[in-house]
């Protein structure tokens, strides 16, 4: 515990910086202060929640002097709910703040001094962008009040009734609260994973932006439902008339994850159909697809430009999900190899090959390490786009142990980017990194990064 800080103590402070992961950073008789829901330039008065021996947590109460990058937040839900964190900042900065934090990760993590770090690339569209969210049920018991379908409240698991969002469309609000009010009229609870009793888990839309489509999924646990998910899927076509096809999943797992682990039905082809540059991909109900299809497009773009392939190069592309990355280089290689761990991806990607008509196209479902050391074919180049935690320790000793000359990272994660990029440094160096802002309002930020081969 500290000896200067304690909890509940309230502070006036001048914030500095912005942390990563978003939180401001202020400093008072040289201790760090982290605080939640601060804008760099913005004189706060706020109230510690959490000391610690050099440094002390903490919550906004009011701001006293306001920066001069805040801009008026533009949803209702704003500041409650835990989907959008940068509403309130000018986008200029947002794009600042994230590509100082690829750098900073890179210095201090992966010990490079002066990375090559290009400004981060803005998202083409700024409201409506995202393909695919997901919402949560909560409640419906006798104990727990009316049901809930949302997103989780900033900084708890407590759901927050979404009336409107701006990251999709507003058809996909719409969508939301008549799941809401169809479900709560059933008089079924959501699931517990306390007691592993009730029904509903998740909501998932998908919304393509080329051809608009929509597929609407709905998890729940193996409880009974006594017809009314079917029900639920015959209410949203007659109500959504575009509605391309509607997904239902069962999820055993206490972990809360949108995720469905076994389908029980669909409606229509269980698929949508989405379009980056010249490629089209089919994407399922749990396959991984890039949530921003324009930024994505300029991801694709750098990844392959980063690449550098002439059509000679075989191309290995690790955690590559319904194969967005490796088929947007199939047609300047000679062959490309993809490993997931999701079996449906994998048969998206098989399809998508065939939809392409790619012949040098081969996808492989399995665990990445344990692939990686059945490869028949050396890979020139490696594309990896692992989730959030990044590379498996093991799987980055396995890419030194096939030395391509270039590995392209694509990360959504600069902590463990540059954590794996360490990893690989003795054989390798960053050449350079594009960072791509995928989730604006948010502190999360995509980066493709270059890693070519030390020539002993």
């Amino acid at each position: 515990m500290s000896e200067f800080f304690h909890k509940g103590q309230t502070l006036e402070l001048n914030v500095e910086r912005m942390a990563f992961g978003g939180r401001g950073i202020a400093r008072t008789e040289g201790f760090v202060v982290f605080v939640d829901g601060a804008l760099p330039g913005q004189k706060v008065r706020a109230t510690v929640t959490k000391a610690a021996k050099r440094f002390a947590e903490a919550d906004v109460d009011e701001v006293l002097e306001q920066t001069p990058h805040w801009t008026q937040p533009f949803c209702l839900h704003f500041g409650k709910c835990g989907g959008c964190q940068f509403q309130d900042l000018d986008y200029a900065e947002q794009l600042k703040w994230k590509t100082e934090h690829v750098g900073d990760q890179l210095t201090r993590i992966a010990r490079i001094e002066a990375p090559k770090i290009h400004p981060a690339q803005a998202s083409p569209e700024l409201r409506g962008f995202r393909n695919k969210m997901e919402f949560a049920f909560a409640g419906g018991g006798s104990e727990s009040g009316p049901l809930s379908l949302g997103l989780h409240r900033k900084g708890s698991e407590r759901i927050v009734n979404i009336e409107e969002c701006h990251l999709p469309s507003p058809q996909c609000a719409e969508i939301v609260r008549h799941v809401r009010e169809f479900c709560r009229r059933t008089s079924i609870p959501s699931y517990d994973p306390r007691t592993r009793r009730g029904l509903w888990r998740f909501l998932v839309i998908r919304e393509t932006k080329t051809t608009m489509q929509t597929m609407v999924q709905i998890i729940t646990s193996q409880a009974q439902d006594g017809g009314a998910i079917r029900s639920l899927a015959d209410d949203l076509h007659q109500r959504f008339p575009a509605l391309t096809t509607v997904v239902h999943s069962t999820r055993k797992a206490r972990s809360a994850i949108a995720h469905g682990e076994r389908q029980v039905f669909r409606t229509g082809d269980g698929y949508v159909m989405e379009q980056v540059g010249d490629i089209r991909y089919r994407i399922s109900a749990d396959s991984f697809f890039q949530t921003n299809t324009p930024a994505a497009e300029l991801l694709y773009a750098a990844a392959c430009k980063a690449a550098g392939l002439t059509g000679t190069e075989h191309v290995l592309d690790l955690y590559c999900g319904s194969g967005g990355l490796g088929l947007a280089m199939a047609k300047q290689a000679a062959s490309v190899t993809g490993i997931e761990t999701v079996p449906a991806a994998v048969r998206d990607a098989e399809a998508n090959a065939k939809l392409n008509e790619f012949t040098n196209c081969t996808f492989i479902a399995g665990d990445v390490l344990e692939k990686l050391k059945t490869l028949e074919q050396k890979p020139d180049v490696v594309v990896t786009d692992p989730p959030r935690s990044g590379m498996h320790p093991d799987a980055a000793a396995a890419l030194l142990e096939l030395a391509p000359e270039r590995i392209v990272y694509v990360s959504c994660n600069p902590s463990t980017l540059a954590r794996d990029i360490k990893q690989l440094s003795g054989d390798y160096a960053l050449t350079e990194a594009w960072p791509f802002d995928l989730f604006p309002h948010s502190p999360h930020i995509e980066c493709v990064a270059l890693l070519e081969r030390l020539k002993s």
